[in-house]
């Protein structure tokens, strides 16, 4: 049960509670099981959400608190827990949660507007209808979660655990994701988002799609390059050529799929992909290709090649600082034979030596 002192302490206002805080610095108050509709309220209106402005309630004991229906702004929760508490329909704005833990709290329906949840723990919290619009949730603890219809517009999800989600019908309008976890122990798989997570974790776990995928990712070679007349037939030839090897090459000049656009479409080739072949030559889409590929898909060898009559484009001095994209080799069109030759084996040798 809440401490009375502490809960008389922050009856009398945030300037009051402040104060109190700044002079009792080794003191972790005790809210713990209030209710901040019944038990705190100064507001007058019979009809209006009670409201706290800037209050310090950092560190605090809120474990089984009842925030239900009430309006927070600006106010600073870092380090407190909130263990098995409610937080249904609550709105909080600008709130500071970092390092809070949440877990097994109920914050279905609540609105969290530009507020900061980093490295706070919200697992096996239940947040349908949950919007975290602008918020930040990097390090956080996502994982056992129920996400349904819930609302990260704008929102910032980075190194973040998501092991044991429920995600369904998930609102990303501008969210920037990266480094998702997907599981609870190991800190070495990652996905680019969220709805990735579930998908990529079934194939992770399942030992008889996993051997799918170790069949498919031991053929397939990917080619990219410009598909203009002149510059295709050299891409034809590549593919002739790789497929002499007892590879399955796939060059990427059909319409991408109606679900995702062409850099998606590419991504998705490339993790299924042993090794990508790119031909810097008369380049058009190749340089946004590979910046979409290189920095996420460390394990995939890229072979780079060009015609002799040229020279690389400016910005590829940017991906020689990754060790997985192999030197250049030139070409002619007369020896494209060994050009594939020398393509293989400087990507076999490179997988070889990482294994």
């Amino acid at each position: 049960m809440a401490n009375s002192e502490h809960l008389k302490v922050f009856t009398q206002g945030p300037d009051v509670w402040n104060l109190w805080r700044k002079e009792n610095p080794s003191i972790r108050p005790d809210l713990s099981d209030i209710e901040f509709m019944r038990d705190v309220n100064t507001s007058d209106g019979i009809y209006s959400l009670p409201e706290y402005h800037n209050y310090d309630l950092s560190r605090c004991n809120m474990n089984r608190v009842s925030m239900r229906n009430c309006v927070f702004i600006e106010c600073d929760f870092s380090g407190s827990d909130f263990h098995f508490s409610d937080l249904v329909n609550s709105y909080c704005l600008k709130c500071n949660f970092h390092g809070s833990e949440l877990q097994v709290s109920k914050i279905g329906s609540a609105e969290f507007i530009e507020c900061d949840f980093g490295c706070a723990k919200l697992n096996y919290c239940s947040a349908e209808d949950t919007k975290f619009i602008g918020s930040k949730l990097v390090q956080t603890d996502l994982s056992n979660m129920s996400l349904v219809k819930t609302d990260f517009t704008n929102a910032t999800i980075d190194s973040s655990c998501v092991y044991g989600i429920s995600a369904w019908d998930l609102v990303l309008d501008g969210s920037v994701q990266n480094n998702i976890f997907i599981s609870g122990t190991d800190s070495s798989i990652t996905v680019p988002n969220i709805e990735l997570a579930q998908f990529i974790s079934l194939l992770v776990n399942n030992s008889k799609i996993r051997d799918i995928i170790d069949t498919i990712t031991s053929k397939v070679v990917l080619i990219l390059g410009r598909f203009s007349p002149e510059r295709k037939s050299v891409l034809d030839s590549i593919k002739s050529e790789l497929q002499e090897y007892d590879y399955l090459p796939v060059l990427f000049d059909f319409d991408s799929p109606s679900s995702r656009d062409v850099t998606e479409t590419v991504m998705t080739l490339a993790s299924l992909a042993k090794f990508v072949v790119a031909d810097l030559s008369s380049p058009k889409s190749i340089p946004q290709e590979l910046k979409t590929i290189v920095p996420n898909f460390p394990s995939i060898p890229v072979q780079p090649i060009i015609h002799e009559s040229q020279k690389e484009y400016g910005m590829f001095e940017h991906f020689k600082r990754f060790p997985w994209v192999l030197s250049h080799i030139s070409y002619s069109e007369e020896n494209l034979p060994q050009l594939v030759g020398s393509i293989v084996a400087s990507c076999e040798a490179h997988i070889e030596e990482q294994t």
